[in-house]
């Protein structure tokens, strides 16, 4: 509590919101000396607008820190000995009481941010019959849940408490701690209500939509149902935003052979993480604003994480089965390798980095490296002499950070749908794509599985072009039976479940490795199973040098969290 109390009297001195006079400008942290006016209340439009912008602002401050505490405690990828030490410490499980990342006062900022805004916005004021609030009133509430699951997630705890501390007396006030499944109970029920609600439509700011600087209700309650093992709820909170928003997969954004010679590339994966968004946090165009680090820190000489080993092995090896188009009925060439990952062509023609790869920027540099964020940020026309990677180019920032993709939607609900007893269904949504002639096909889709449940429901015309994910890096023609990637015979429906299972993790792995998603993904699927949290410690172990010892350490539910 003593720590609270401390982060508690930094929230005083925070801003609500600055006199700023766009959404591009509002996008620029640089002013936070503002204090909080009890007097103050949000009852027009404008002030509303400028509490939102305020706290989008600030929470631009967790967006490199979502990436990095998501992905250094999954199985994704290794923190170099040389790299800053809290982060090797994160990687390892073991935080010592100097670590930069044991500070949880960004969040709280935020969280108190919005308790003030929520506090003081009368969502009352309507004008034509519309309330006219509402809409920031849902978004400031959603901002809030993601942050709080954030502290939850990172911290295994939550301090709990929705009115805004103002002055000293409130920080002397005793707060609730709620451990990590309280923490989610608590979340899910202060933002059920507003399921299915509005969030602000300011326009564009910057290059995209402001409501995707928000995740929505429905979103969030979907992942905490999801990992209370409520399946069906889960199920039909993801079909209800997929089906209301009109979201599919596209083979637009595959890596695919040009053809089954492998002399050529097509690319379309390597940018899907800035384009095929839901949801993210947004930054001002402006170079000298504050923007994450993610670009710098992995493609360097000396990088701050690096893919795992084992993670790239297994992508190399995956099943490849090449056929001309997404509608074509002939494998023509059957080969290895996820070019999700990386790509080697033949004919020693060179290589092609999507994830991860080669840079062939110096000769000093001969590791394969993280280049994600490499690839989907943009030219900032600066230089930066303190990294060498970047001496004869121009520095690359990222514009955003996703929070939340369409591959992580389907592949979540396919998640959800197999743990509600269909799992040639959620394996459809890797291999086919759920459409009519999908579920319609008994060689795909069991009969037993289709009972009417409105959260299976395809069949509209919107689906025809819904693709299976792994065809956007696996080959057009993993989809067809021939391919053999088939859900094998197996003794009990649960086996059948946990093989899909497995699938539905290789294909998050792929589709969204080093995007903060990795460390939620493993403990969701594992919280699912009989003996978690074997799945967690099992995948995490895998990247230590002693995997015993850190399966020992692992199968402590305590030591995995951010803690001294």
């Amino acid at each position: 509590m003593k720590t609270f109390k401390y982060i508690a009297m930094m929230a005083l001195s925070v801003m609500l919101a600055g006199s700023v006079t766009s959404c591009e400008d509002m996008l620029d942290t640089k002013s936070d000396d503002y204090v909080f006016d009890n007097d103050l209340n949000l009852d027009n439009a404008n002030d509303s607008l400028f509490s939102v912008m305020g706290i989008l602002s600030q929470q631009q401050r967790l967006a490199e820190r979502y990436v990095l505490l998501g992905e250094v405690r999954g199985d994704l990828v290794q923190v170099p000995a040389t790299a800053d030490y809290s982060l090797q410490e994160i990687a390892q499980f073991n935080v010592s009481a100097d670590n930069k990342y044991l500070s949880r006062a960004d969040y709280y900022n935020v969280i108190n941010n919005c308790n003030y805004a929520i506090a003081r916005m009368d969502t009352s004021v309507t004008i034509h019959n519309n309330k006219v609030m509402m809409a920031d009133y849902v978004g400031i509430r959603s901002v809030r849940a993601w942050t709080q699951l954030q502290v939850a997630l990172n911290f295994g705890e939550l301090t709990w408490y929705t009115d805004p501390i103002t002055n000293v007396d409130d920080v002397d006030k005793d707060y609730p701690v709620l451990p990590f499944d309280a923490a989610l109970d608590r979340i899910l029920q202060d933002i059920e209500p507003y399921i299915g609600m509005d969030v602000p439509n300011f326009g564009n700011v910057g290059d995209y939509n402001s409501t995707q600087a928000f995740v929505r209700p429905t979103l969030i309650a979907a992942d905490i149902h999801l990992y209370k093992n409520n399946y069906e709820m889960a199920a039909q909170l993801y079909y209800d935003y997929i089906d209301y928003y009109n979201l599919y997969i596209t083979t637009g954004y595959a890596n695919r052979w040009s053809s089954n010679t492998r002399t050529g590339i097509t690319a379309g994966n390597f940018q899907a993480y800035k384009n095929e968004v839901i949801s993210r946090i947004p930054f001002s165009s402006d170079v000298k604003d504050y923007r994450p680090n993610l670009i710098n820190m992995t493609y360097s000489l000396v990088p701050q994480m690096v893919p795992a080993p084992h993670f790239m092995k297994q992508l190399e090896e995956a099943s490849h089965y090449y056929a001309d188009g997404e509608n074509s009925i002939l494998i023509t060439g059957t080969f290895e390798g996820d070019l999700r990952g990386m790509a080697i062509l033949a004919d020693n023609r060179g290589d092609f980095a999507s994830a991860y790869g080669y840079t062939h920027v110096t000769d000093k540099q001969q590791d394969i490296l993280i280049t994600k964020y490499y690839n989907n940020g943009e030219d900032a026309g600066v230089s930066n002499p303190d990294n060498e990677m970047f001496d004869w180019r121009t520095v690359r920032h990222l514009r955003s950070v996703p929070v939340y993709r369409q591959p992580s939607l389907y592949l979540r609900y396919a998640e959800a749908v197999n743990r509600a007893g269909k799992p040639s269904i959620a394996f459809a949504v890797i291999t086919n794509g759920l459409k009519q002639k999908v579920m319609d096909d008994s060689t795909i889709v069991n009969k037993w599985e289709r009972n009417g449940e409105p959260y299976i429901n395809f069949d509209n015309s919107k689906y025809e072009n819904n693709q299976g994910t792994a065809m956007r890096g696996r080959g057009f023609g993993i989809r067809l039976s021939k391919s053999g990637y088939l859900i094998p015979e197996l003794t009990t429906l649960n086996d059948s479940i946990e093989w899909v299972e497995n699938e539905i993790l290789y294909e998050m792995a792929a589709e969204t490795c080093f995007e903060g998603n990795r460390f939620f993904d493993l403990l969701r699927v594992s919280h699912h199973r009989a003996d978690h949290p074997a799945l967690f410690v099992e995948k995490v172990s895998q990247r230590f040098d002693n995997p015993a010892a850190a399966a020992a350490r692992l199968s402590n539910p305590d030591n995995w969290w951010i803690k001294k």
